[in-house]
């Protein structure tokens, strides 16, 4: 049998007493963030739980026609976008040309892999890219926000918000010049939020 000291027993008790309350307590509240209007406080941890709506991106058409004098297709894309969170909308479209067939990105299906800017103002952005336009009627969008957050927040602060969805279309007309896909009027893209850095 080994025998241990008092002196020791007391010791190692209080070191397991220690790091018992260390791992034990909450994070350090440091200071309190207030709210502007209900002059409440919030700890830290509480104000990083943001609630956030999706982007509504709604009466949203691809259009692609083909000129005579041109062996590619004209295409564009359409739709407003709505953010219920800032309280801000805009309409947005691209360009690009296509050949037809072509599912994967290059000269002959030059759809912009780079963001495309439907709305700029003084500290505000709205922009969107293809992930992906393998097809007409089913494709991919990246969306980011950018604006200042006056609501949130006591001092003005730029908040981007950043969401990406699938989109799916109908096909509204199709001829050997022309194809038109659109999405039901009633039924908006919901692009729900993924990041946002503030």
């Amino acid at each position: 049998m080994i025998r241990v000291k008092a002196p020791i027993l007391q010791l190692l008790l209080a070191v397991t007493l220690l790091l018992h309350s260390a791992v034990a307590r909450p994070p350090s509240p440091g200071r309190h963030a207030y709210h502007p209007i209900r002059s409440v406080a919030y700890k830290p941890w509480e104000l990083a739980q943001f609630h956030l709506d999706p982007f509504q991106l709604t009466h949203m058409c691809i259009e692609c026609k083909k000129n005579i004098w041109d062996s590619l297709l004209g295409c564009e894309i359409q739709f407003n976008w709505d953010d219920p969170n800032a309280n801000q909308s805009c309409t947005c479209h691209s360009r690009w040309q296509w050949d037809g067939a072509t599912r994967t990105q290059g000269p002959l299906n030059n759809y912009s892999t780079e963001y495309s800017a439907c709305k700029v103002e003084r500290g505000a952005a709205f922009q969107f890219k293809f992930i992906d336009l393998s097809e007409l009627s089913n494709f991919g969008l990246e969306l980011t926000h950018m604006y200042k957050d006056t609501e949130n927040f006591p001092t003005p602060t730029v908040a981007n918000m950043f969401a990406q969805t699938n989109v799916t279309l109908q096909v509204v007309e199709r001829s050997n010049t022309s194809i038109t896909y659109s999405s039901p009027s009633d039924c908006p893209v919901k692009a729900n939020i993924t990041g946002v850095t503030i």
